[in-house]
């Protein structure tokens, strides 16, 4: 079973826009999965678009739901785990293996 896991490295934010503070203009997310021995992982970034005053949410009291609920609605987080889960099962069963020619054999 794969497990997945976001991170985020980085905000950018605008100091002041519109009478807000410290607003969120760039999400930077990374996003894991592990399967048993295999792993892969993908990362980007995401713009937001302008806050309104009567769904901001204070910097401060930004939490990861936060920052997960807002990538998601700019990503497509099925294709980006599929393509997760593609790179483990390339990695589960490789598409081309090195082999040493037959008259190199040791």
């Amino acid at each position: 079973m794969t497990t997945y896991t976001w991170s985020f490295p980085q905000f950018d934010t605008a100091p002041s826009e519109d009478g807000l503070t410290n607003v969120v203009k760039t999400i930077h997310w990374r996003l894991d999965a592990v399967d048993g021995e295999y792993s892969a992982g993908g990362y980007g970034s995401v713009g937001l678009d302008a806050p309104s005053p009567g769904s901001f949410v204070n910097y401060n009291d930004i939490t990861e739901q936060w920052a997960i609920d807002a990538v998601s609605d700019k990503l497509d987080v099925t294709a980006a785990k599929t393509a997760l889960d593609n790179q483990i099962e390339q990695q589960r069963n490789p598409p081309v293996v090195p082999t040493k020619p037959p008259f190199n054999a040791d």
